[in-house]
């Protein structure tokens, strides 16, 4: 039975685990304006078995506002049945609110096993869904370097030859980010979050938002944010910037074997790598250098839904 939500749940109403993306505290991170939540809930259950939140805005809902996906998610248990009656009323009340066009960025396959089942659910209702090509590492007792290609090896060894040296500092956030602007800029990749938003992560999850950064010679060559989206499940690789001067070193290997080493040692299973396309296009180099350090490709999809009327 669906269930419209005066309030954002919390984990303990929920039957499945939250990612980091629908607590209550992201949710509210993501802008000031309540979103609109949905919740379903079987007659045998006491606790909600699915959730989605959607932001309403010129007959339009969107999910997320401001985060790497949003949209439904659910428990496993939840029959095929259930799903799409849950996904089915969750368009039809948008409807009735004059709703014409649901824009959702749903989270990559790899997170849950049953995550295929919802997107034959959503292509039912939409055509107009992309799919993008995530990358992730799988955490084992494997070493990082045995995972690698030869070629990335070879960088992985000249990085390490080099005494670069990582730093997980929160007190250099201004720093970090106007290194990552500086790179940003010189590739013509745009940023999409301001200075103030980017350290407000830091401060409002300070246990799920990690700086990873690579020195040389007291200057930054290289950085990332590591973000905690399920504890001891996902962790996610966020805002990577390199320096153009060390781009024969590739010190973007060694980050992420650091990387690597952080989900080994607290017991991750996987190491999101995020999307290397954008709107189905493949970024080929990129796709290429993830998979050389053995990342595994599925997909992360997002989905235009026009709600026309009857």
């Amino acid at each position: 039975m669906l269930h419209l939500l005066n309030h954002y749940a919390t984990q303990d109403e929920c039957s499945f685990t939250l990612s980091l993306f629908f607590q209550p505290e992201h949710l509210r991170w993501q802008s000031a304006r309540q979103a609109i939540g949905f919740a379903w809930q079987s007659n045998d259950n006491s606790k909600w078995q699915a959730l989605a939140y959607f932001w309403l805005e010129n007959q339009q809902a969107t999910s997320p506002l401001a985060a790497s996906f949003g949209g439904f998610d659910f428990d496993n248990e939840l029959s095929d049945k259930q799903l799409f009656a849950f996904v089915e009323a969750v368009f039809c009340w948008l409807k009735t609110q004059q709703i014409h066009a649901v824009q959702i960025i749903q989270a990559p396959v790899c997170y849950q096993v049953h995550y295929p089942r919802l997107q034959k659910v959503l292509a039912f209702f939409s055509t107009n869904i992309i799919s993008e090509t995530n990358q992730h590492l799988a955490i084992s007792d494997i070493p990082f370097a045995k995972i690698i290609n030869p070629a990335a090896k070879r960088r992985l060894n000249k990085c390490e030859k080099e005494h670069f040296f990582l730093e997980i500092n929160p007190q250099k956030l201004n720093e970090q980010y106007d290194f990552i602007q500086k790179e940003r800029l010189a590739k013509g990749i745009p940023l999409t979050i301001t200075k103030a938003r980017f350290l407000s992560l830091f401060e409002s999850f300070p246990e799920s938002f990690l700086p990873f950064t690579l020195y040389h010679n007291n200057q930054i060559i290289a950085t990332c944010t590591a973000v905690i989206v399920v504890p001891q499940q996902i962790i996610y690789y966020f805002l990577p910037a390199n320096s153009l001067s060390y781009k024969p070193f590739s010190p973007s290997i060694l980050l992420i074997k650091y990387l690597y080493k952080y989900a080994q040692l607290h017991q991750y299973k996987i190491l999101d790598l995020g999307i290397s396309s954008v709107n189905g296009i493949l970024n080929e180099n990129l796709f290429r250098f993830k998979k050389n350090l053995g990342a595994i490709t599925t997909t992360k999809q997002q989905g235009y839904f026009e709600l026309l009327n009857d």
